[in-house]
């Protein structure tokens, strides 16, 4: 495995202009959505990129129908007013604060999260957003191996990732919004938390998907769902626009989360 301390200096702490201040109120990010216009990417990675896996080889994808996409992930206080649980309690975690991430949450979990918002809202739908949605967002129109660009020094403007392997044990998720947001104005696309996607994940779902919004392969109830993103203790290569992960859909970590997509009925 490669170390941190080969690949990146140490983040530099900072909060963006256009993010939520330290400690501001979940309630006024919740509903800070981004819209996403329909469009052509090319999906997965180079054969020369840097630390890519066999299960992302790049390919044409469309995308018919624009969405709105949450400019950040669910939020803890969100979480605990839909769900009234707190499930990343015990996980050594030590803010308070509502503006972290929701975590510890499960894909089956966030479903339930998702069909809650869905009955008290008269106006919109709630989803997760498929695999092809979610990358074609993190790039922003990009096709280098972060959304900003290929420098990995500066990733740590971007995304909370693992410093060092030295204070490894001490970190954990960061408040929403407290770097850099991509081109689109999507806040912790790289690092913080991986993020579910609705899609079941196949290794090979590339070699043979359709090349117009693709959806995911077909699978049964407890398969394995794609999560995207990377998160705070992994490396570089992680948080890559491309990298792929899955877990199962019961699986609770304290470094997975979820942002959603809202329609109009």
């Amino acid at each position: 495995m490669e170390l941190a301390g080969d690949t990146l200096p140490s983040a530099v702490d900072q909060c963006p202009p256009d993010s939520p201040a330290p400690g501001a109120d979940w309630r006024q990010i919740k509903d800070e959505w981004v819209w996403i216009e329909p469009g052509e990417f090319v999906m997965g990675s180079p054969d020369a990129e840097s630390g890519r896996e066999t299960d992302e080889p790049s390919h044409q994808v469309e995308l018919s129908n624009g969405f709105f996409l949450g400019k950040y992930v669910i939020t803890r206080g969100h979480w605990q007013e839909v769900m009234g649980t707190d499930p990343w309690k015990g996980d050594g975690e030590i803010s308070e604060s509502e503006t972290l991430p929701a975590v510890s949450i499960s894909w089956d979990d966030v479903q339930s999260f998702i069909q809650r918002l869905n009955d008290s809202d008269s106006e919109f739908v709630y989803r997760l957003p498929t695999e092809a949605e979610w990358e074609y967002a993190c790039r922003a129109g990009t096709r280098s191996m972060w959304s900003f660009g290929e420098d990995r020094h500066v990733l740590g403007d971007y995304a909370w990732y693992m410093e060092s392997e030295e204070t490894a044990g001490n970190q954990s998720a960061c408040e929403v919004g407290t770097r850099l947001a991509n081109p689109w104005g999507l806040h912790d696309m790289h690092g913080n938390v991986w993020e579910w996607c609705q899609d079941v994940y196949d290794h090979d779902y590339y070699l043979n998907s359709p090349s117009v919004d693709p959806k995911g392969p077909e699978g049964l109830n407890g398969v394995a769902r794609v999560a995207r993103g990377g998160y705070y203790r992994y490396f570089t290569r992680h948080s890559r626009s491309a990298a792929r992960n899955a877990r199962y859909p019961n699986e609770r970590h304290r470094a997975v989360g979820a942002r959603l997509v809202r329609e109009a009925r």
